[in-house]
């Protein structure tokens, strides 16, 4: 399979976009106001971190659930992806359509592919934006930015999306006019370092109609995965305060490249201990996650995950020669079990960066020091192997991608990041 890694940026056309910026916006960028300054990364980093839309590890995505879950875990900013509807509600969806996160299949089935600016904020509100995560999140409601707001209440940051604005005509000054209406608008930098509010987007246009109704509030050109080169950072520090990378194709020189201009470095979501601390070992300024909790462990020198680790992901083989699902040898996920005694993991479940789950059915145990190879097609379940019947697998094989071990209880486990070259 060739799915692309969800949240991850595409390596950037960057220096047409960011060079293409600055010939029309050559002044943009904000002075930082407030009475503290951000802290430089450390050792084990004083990186922001980020919540990228809440807490989707533990809740659905984008919905209160999933913030309200994130601020629970202490993190600095809070990410959302803002759209308008047909009424011009600002609410927070990534995808163009809702057809991933909410049951618009079944509400409203003649239409559901259709964008989220195809519906009015009343009918967004009838769906259900949370069973498909999870049952006990039945009942979650797309939030509009006035409902994070109220439920932020300056708790955290916020980094805020101008999401498909091609899709929202004048998404940016609307959201411009509802953040100077709460007081959001000054440009304030909190204590964290965070912002109080920064704004991003990979369309210029949009950041530009932003601008004009909130001149103080940080911007970003969204970029990310590959570093820029010297040329396109140029660019952007003419307008914007920071750019957008990822830590496992970037260097702590490429880092640097880009503090020497004064722009900050925002990762890509980062969720495993290894690429968060990749990140902070290379100075990112910001670590924007799926688990803000293991993120904010991770920075403060904490064991990644709160107890014993009895069983951890081992390794991922994403990329298989043939078929993705052959019984054998197709894509799988491997448990290991890290201690002496045989472990039980029935109802034990992994998911993917994009939700998808592989699923360990009742009465099995990994022996002691022993691995279970968790498949995604059909098979015939054996001591060192359970299958899931699916008919496609979904690992990505096209760069790389997270996989997180759960109990039953919904706990973390353990979260393994993987890359394919």
């Amino acid at each position: 399979m060739n799915r692309r890694l969800r949240g991850l940026g595409v390596p950037l056309a960057a220096a047409v976009l960011a060079t293409a910026a600055v010939t029309t916006i050559t002044t943009l960028r904000p002075v930082e106001t407030g009475t503290t300054s951000p802290a430089s990364p450390g050792e084990h980093g004083q990186a922001v971190v980020a919540a990228h839309r809440g807490s989707p590890g533990l809740a659905p995505e984008e919905t209160l659930a999933s913030y309200q879950r994130a601020l629970a875990e202490g993190t600095d900013v809070l990410e959302g992806d803002v759209q308008l509807t047909a009424d011009g509600e600002l609410v927070l969806v990534h995808d163009d359509t809702l057809a991933r996160t909410t049951d618009v299949e079944t509400v409203f089935p003649e239409r559901a592919q259709g964008l989220v600016g195809d519906f009015t904020l009343a009918e967004i509100k009838r769906l259900d934006a949370g069973s498909w995560f999870d049952p006990r999140f039945a009942g979650q409601r797309v939030p509009t930015v006035r409902e994070l707001l109220n439920l932020n209440r300056g708790r955290a940051g916020l980094t805020l999306e101008l999401k498909a604005p091609q899709n929202s005509p004048g998404v940016g000054a609307k959201l411009a006019e509802e953040l100077r209406a709460a007081g959001l608008a000054d440009g304030a930098v909190l204590r964290s370092g965070a912002y109080r509010v920064k704004v991003h987007s990979r369309n210029e246009t949009a950041l530009r109609e932003f601008h004009a109704v909130a001149p103080k509030v940080q911007l970003a050109v969204l970029t990310g995965g590959e570093m820029l080169d010297d040329a396109a950072l140029d660019a952007l520090a003419g307008w914007t305060v920071g750019v957008f990378a990822h830590p496992r194709v970037t260097t702590a020189a490429d880092i640097d490249r880009a503090h020497a201009r004064g722009l900050k470095v925002f990762s890509d979501p980062v969720d495993s201990p290894a690429q968060i601390e990749m990140a902070l070992h290379q100075r990112y300024d910001w670590v924007i996650t799926n688990y803000p909790e293991t993120a904010l462990r991770v920075r403060a020198g904490k064991d990644a995950f709160p107890g014993p680790g009895a069983v951890l992901v081992d390794h991922v083989f994403p990329n298989p020669s043939g078929d993705d699902v052959q019984p054998e040898t197709g894509e799988h996920v491997t448990l290991r079990n890290t201690t002496a005694r045989p472990v039980d993991v029935s109802g034990h479940y992994v998911r993917d960066a994009a939700s998808n789950l592989l699923r360990i059915g009742e009465g099995v145990t990994i022996q002691p020091g022993s691995l279970l190879r968790v498949y995604p097609g059909p098979g015939t379940d054996r001591p060192d192997a359970v299958y899931n019947g699916l008919s496609a697998g979904f690992l990505n094989n096209t760069g790389g991608d997270t996989v997180t071990l759960y109990s039953p209880r919904h706990r973390v486990l353990d979260t393994h990041s993987y890359i394919v070259p």
